[in-house]
């Protein structure tokens, strides 16, 4: 009786990796329309969000000002393993860290994606990211996609 709990315990942790592992959400990096950068790698991208490097953008000298969201979603778990290589908790400490030690205000948060495509349409520093399946039409007259990640 103990090995086909057993058996069966191992067959459900291997299908719940599996479901874990294959499916995914396909993100794009997003920035203001009338920033002129027209590509990023995702090293750039990870690099502007943090902002590691650069406090402004070149060319348009404006504060680069990253927008996430509030809760916890899949667009966001993919950017962050996947472009920052971060957790969620990884990110709060690096933005608290920055806060704590240069006064650097951590990223805008947003409840929905309309409210972050909003902000990146109306902020010319603004750099985002959102599920690529919720980016409509009339969305990409507003902002500009300047990364796709599949997961």
């Amino acid at each position: 009786m103990k090995k086909i709990f057993l058996f069966l315990f191992l067959i459900g942790t291997l299908m719940s990796f599996k479901m874990n592992t294959t499916g995914g959400t396909n993100i794009v990096i997003v920035i203001n329309k009338d920033n002129p950068v027209t590509t990023l790698s995702a090293s750039e991208a990870k690099l502007y969000w943090l902002r590691k490097v650069k406090k402004r953008w070149p060319d348009i000298n404006k504060n680069i000002r990253p927008a996430d969201f509030k809760s916890k979603n899949a667009a966001q778990e993919t950017f962050y393993s996947k472009v920052l290589g971060m957790t969620a908790s990884d990110v709060e400490t690096y933005f608290t860290q920055k806060q704590y030690e240069s006064a650097e205000k951590p990223q805008d948060k947003f409840g929905s994606e309309s409210d972050l495509i909003n902000f990146v349409a109306s902020e010319p520093g603004a750099i985002g990211f959102i599920d690529a399946s919720k980016l409509s039409a009339a969305d990409k007259e507003r902002v500009k996609v300047v990364l796709t990640v599949n997961n």
